[in-house]
């Protein structure tokens, strides 16, 4: 091994060392990936339930997806008037 090899694996482990056995900068990455992470859940989410709407409005569809989800509105009503 040369030289300039050890001293980028001696580097490497050093910046491993720092980055793992702090607890607090464990804790706060941990937290900020996290975070991150949710928001990026939370828009692509948004983006695929915008893409749906508009492609369910440019297809017509919207007025049959309608219709169902009224059928099945009135449909749990008269179930939970049943049970009572």
């Amino acid at each position: 091994m040369t030289p300039d090899e050890q001293k980028t694996i001696d580097r490497l482990i050093g910046a491993v060392n720092l980055a793992y056995n702090s607890s607090g900068r464990l804790f706060w990455r941990g937290f900020l990936w996290g975070l991150g992470r949710g928001l990026g859940a939370t828009v692509g989410l948004a983006l695929i339930l915008a893409m749906s709407i508009f492609f369910l409005r440019a297809s017509g569809l919207d007025d049959t997806f309608g219709n169902a989800v009224k059928n099945l509105d009135e449909l749990s009503k008269t179930i939970n008037s049943a049970r009572q």
